[in-house]
């Protein structure tokens, strides 16, 4: 054996132990994840009773789905009789136009029951604000990014690609609307007509709410409100879509003058609307391809259904 097979040997043994090293780092790394769902993935929030009266604060952040847990909660805060007063502070882009309108609905609901007042964060836009509507009282920052009240709806195309790399699809469907818009056949007009005649019926929907919530406080005309731009807080406070620029300090005086809460003597209590269950495990599995098929599909539903923007 000469000096270079005596290298070549040490190469292949050095990545053979490099090789169980990162086996072993990954397998330490799936048992403490494990762990951590045996010790802590039971948990979950929504816990609102209380002894004392106190005023509840909630957080809405992120983009918004459709979500049973965080509508049991609400649900709970609107029974609750020790809470005398609720603050939802919103930062969200938007999300799925069902479950904006659930969440609206939901707070509707705690409205019905007790005072309610919604703030604003970096972002309450489009689906955002839909549910910022069910508050009879919007509060924003100066710089809060708000409105885009409209209904977007987005479907890849990928056919030019699939045949520069000679990939054909077939589809194969009872009537030449199944399924459309699809990623793998090229759009017509009479798909574009009828996902279009579907979006606008759900920006109608929209815009009907921001008319009857907001009312006599927009302006006669109400079109460049409705379509789609964004607003700083500053100018949606000036055509009508919030009352008031402030934060936390403008949402207890809200409460305490227009619904006269003796807020000196209530705490504030944060109430958590998500879910505990921890989810290392699946964050961490979607990152590697051989558990990438069911996210996939998942990603290609996001990207097709209709999200209010």
């Amino acid at each position: 054996m000469n000096i270079s097979d005596n290298i070549a040997a040490l190469i292949h043994l050095k990545n053979k132990v490099h090789k169980w090293k990162n086996v072993s780092v990954l397998l330490g790394v799936v048992c403490t994840l494990l762990l951590l769902r045996v010790l802590v993935g039971g948990s979950v929030s929504g816990d609102v009773s209380d002894v004392e009266d106190y005023i509840a604060v909630i957080k809405i952040d992120g983009v918004i789905m459709e979500d049973d847990h965080r509508s049991e909660v609400l649900a709970k805060v609107a029974e609750e009789k020790s809470i005398k007063g609720v603050i939802v502070n919103i930062d969200s882009p938007g999300g799925g136009i069902v479950g904006s309108e659930i969440l609206f609905e939901d707070l509707r609901n705690i409205v019905a029951h007790k005072p309610m007042v919604v703030t604003m964060g970096s972002v309450a836009a489009s689906g955002g604000y839909m549910a910022a509507l069910a508050s009879d009282h919007i509060i924003a920052r100066n710089g809060t990014l708000t409105g885009s009240i409209g209904v977007l709806m987005e479907s890849p195309d990928v056919t030019e690609l699939a045949s520069k790399v000679g990939v054909k699809f077939k589809n194969y469907k009872s009537s030449p609307l199944k399924g459309s818009p699809s990623p793998f056949e090229k759009s017509n007009q009479e798909v574009d007509k009828v996902i279009n005649d579907s979006i606008q019926d759900s920006y109608k929907f929209f815009a009907e709410l921001v008319r009857e919530r907001r009312g006599d406080k927009l302006p006669k005309d109400t079109k460049y409100i409705l379509d789609g731009r964004v607003f700083t807080g500053r100018q949606a406070l000036e055509v009508g879509l919030i009352d008031e620029i402030g934060g936390k300090d403008q949402a207890i005086s809200y409460l305490e003058k227009d619904h006269k809460l003796d807020v000196k003597n209530l705490p504030l209590k944060t109430v958590d609307v998500e879910e505990k269950e921890v989810k290392f495990l699946d964050k961490f599995f979607s990152i590697l391809p051989f558990f990438n098929g069911a996210n996939a599909v998942n990603a290609s539903q996001q990207i097709m259904a209709v999200i209010p923007r």
